[in-house]
């Protein structure tokens, strides 16, 4: 102890005696342990190389973890909506159109059938404000439901098949409910705050209009998808839609499109 202890005070005599005393010599063992400025510089590209190496792996990493988030949010709403189809007589929850009490919103009926919290927002969604659904509903006419949208083919009542009950809220009368999409994700713009469904019958198989409709481009050319018979799904939207070739939105045709789209 006492050897190392005037080691430390011989060392601190030597660096007060350099800066104490102008023109004062470096002892030699202070100059063989110091960096010399080139040494410097090398060790600040090393670094400055590194963390161009490494960033953008992580900037990958945390897309790659937000994109996992989602989809894994879908597949818990997928499992609440396979524990709530038989109490409900196989018929979907209703979107925001044939409602009035924000309880019986599809959002709040799927999170009454689940023990995880279901979380509304997809972690890449941009969007700002969202609904609290602690307060009345119409009094946040600015806010979104969520990061994500229910297809209106499949809502209880809808003009293209009648002015009566909508037989495809019905899962059971869907052609292939693996094959029909019943929720996507929604863009995060002005179009969507207190929107929460999509009208498939109005693109008129134009995959680029379509496309304003829903978030196709939120995971690296990707967007995620629940099916009517609750498995969810990463793909490209033209994957799902592609005129005159596969159509995953029609209860009455999918995986393909009906006689009158």
């Amino acid at each position: 102890m006492r050897k190392e202890s005037y080691k430390s005070r011989r060392w601190w005599r030597d660096i007060r005696g350099v800066f104490g005393r102008p023109g004062r010599r470096i002892p030699s063992r202070l100059r063989e342990s110091a960096f010399t400025l080139i040494e410097l510089l090398v060790v600040i590209a090393i670094i400055a190389l590194l963390m161009g190496i490494l960033l953008p792996s992580l900037s990958r990493a945390r897309q790659q973890a937000r994109k996992i988030a989602c989809l894994s949010n879908l597949r818990q709403m997928g499992i609440a909506l396979e524990t709530y189809l038989p109490d409900a007589e196989y018929r979907l929850p209703p979107s925001s159109c044939h409602i009035q009490d924000p309880n019986d919103h599809w959002l709040y009926v799927l999170a009454r059938y689940t023990r995880e919290q279901l979380l509304f927002r997809c972690p890449s969604d941009l969007g700002k404000e969202f609904v609290d659904w602690n307060r009345p509903l119409t009094e946040q006419k600015e806010a979104r439901y969520s990061s994500f949208a229910v297809n209106a083919l499949l809502d209880p009542i809808h003009y293209r098949y009648g002015a009566r009950s909508n037989r495809y809220n019905c899962v059971n009368n869907i052609r292939r409910p693996m094959a029909c999409i019943w929720i996507s994700e929604a863009p995060d713009t002005e179009s969507f705050r207190l929107a929460d469904h999509i009208h498939p019958e109005s693109w008129e198989g134009s995959a680029e209009y379509a496309k304003q409709f829903i978030a196709w481009d939120r995971h690296k050319g990707t967007s995620h998808y629940l099916f009517a018979d609750g498995h969810a799904e990463g793909l490209k939207f033209e994957q799902t839609y592609d005129y005159p070739g596969t159509c995953n939105w029609y209860p009455e045709a999918a995986p393909k499109w009906p006689e009158n789209p």
